[in-house]
């Protein structure tokens, strides 16, 4: 939906006026409005502005009404700032050079009552921006929340106000500081994580995506489509974000994401609270049982309620430390020259271990529901943090 109709108009007008292309730049210096580009050599010269502009150099207009910027690929153009009333700059008028001449060709210049009418326009674009953004920032809170009315309420404003396409799934991500006690910090990188990964999406295609951020204070964010994990995680493993983490509920439709973002979440707190073992960003269908068991209230767990050789092996200091034996060997399916490899240690040190192991917790490894209940008591202990996280290494 365009939503600055007004600005395009104004542009193309002043371009017939000045029979010069012109092209409107944010302060990021991206290309937010163009005027028609006719001939061969001025939609060639506007491919390149669109591909490159936001890498260039902020125009030398601090201090004055203009300046010529030579531009590779495109040659010299003028660059005129665009400022707001409280005369910061909003952004930047450029004349592209008319064929066979370049743009510091006279041309009587831009009038500043020309400057003024773009300059509001922009301001007003920013504005109705920012209100858009809050507004998104709500809504997508809304969708998943626990209240009936303010979720169907959030739903249909969406649709009624075209913030979003009509999609037949959609799919809730739930971010998160990477940590069950955040700090301050920690949960200001969310909110920096929300941000960023909307603008990145913004910036780099014309997909949608809205987002904001709880009164719990995990990031919400909601798509239209499927959510590519490793894009995701890229963009949350820059170093101003770490260490947040994030959670990707299943596709739902629009009045079901309340439900997708219930498993994000419990995805979030499983890549949080075993991050050795999941990436920075991941599905809930990839976690595994721990996605399950993260849902528990582990926060109320202790020692005392595992199941009992869990809770005999914890509780000797010695067998405690060699719980990761038995972890290993459980992982490896009971094969011991498998698990020797893994821990990098001798067969018969496994078996050496895997005895006393036996002996503490008064129960026969080799039955599978034995096998079971120590697979996932020991499961529960990790993820309860009972036991020391091994250094990450697959985020």
């Amino acid at each position: 939906m365009n939503r600055t109709p007004e600005l395009h108009d104004a542009i193309q007008d002043l371009s017939e006026a000045l029979e010069r292309r012109l092209v409107v730049l944010d302060r990021t210096m991206r290309v937010v409005a163009y005027s028609i580009h006719e001939s061969p050599e001025d939609r060639l010269r506007l491919s390149r502005i669109l591909a490159h502009s936001d890498s260039w150099d902020i125009p030398a207009t601090a201090h004055r009404a203009s300046a010529i910027q030579d531009v590779d690929g495109v040659g010299p153009v003028v660059m005129y700032r665009l400022l707001r009333a409280d005369r910061h700059i909003v952004g930047y008028l450029m004349l592209t050079p008319m064929d066979g001449t370049d743009a510091a060709t006279p041309v009587g210049g831009v009038a500043e009552n020309q400057l003024g009418r773009i300059s509001r326009l922009m301001e007003a674009r920013d504005s109705s921006a920012r209100a858009l953004q809050a507004r998104s920032s709500s809504l997508a809170v809304d969708l998943v929340s626990h209240d009936d009315e303010r979720c169907q309420g959030a739903a249909a404003m969406l649709l009624s106000e075209e913030i979003f396409g009509v999609s037949e799934h959609y799919c809730a991500v739930a971010i998160g500081p990477g940590a069950v006690e955040a700090t301050p910090t920690a949960l200001a990188r969310v909110e920096q994580a929300v941000a960023q990964t909307i603008r990145f999406v913004n910036d780099t295609s014309t997909a949608s995506v809205i987002g904001g951020v709880s009164n719990e204070g995990n990031g919400v964010l909601i798509f239209p489509r499927p959510v590519v994990a490793p894009r995701l995680a890229r963009i949350l493993t820059r170093p101003q974000l770490a260490p947040s983490r994030a959670g990707i509920g299943p596709l739902a439709p629009l009045d079901g994401l309340r439900d997708s973002y219930r498993r994000a979440g419990w995805a979030l707190r499983a890549t949080s609270l075993a991050p050795a073992d999941h990436p920075v960003a991941v599905h809930f269908s990839d976690t595994g049982s721990d996605g399950v068991l993260a849902a528990l209230p582990l926060d109320g767990l202790a020692v005392q309620d595992l199941p009992a050789p869990v809770r005999h092996i914890l509780q000797e200091k010695k067998t405690r430390l060699l719980a990761v034996t038995l972890e290993a060997f459980l992982d490896s399916a009971g094969d011991i020259q498998r698990t020797a490899q893994v821990l990098n240690v001798h067969r018969s040190t496994i078996y050496y271990r895997l005895e006393r192991l036996t002996e503490v917790a008064g129960v026969d490894l080799r039955l599978g529901t034995v096998q079971r209940d120590l697979h996932v008591g020991l499961r529960l202990a990790r993820l309860a943090g009972f036991l020391d996280q091994p250094d990450v290494s697959r985020s």
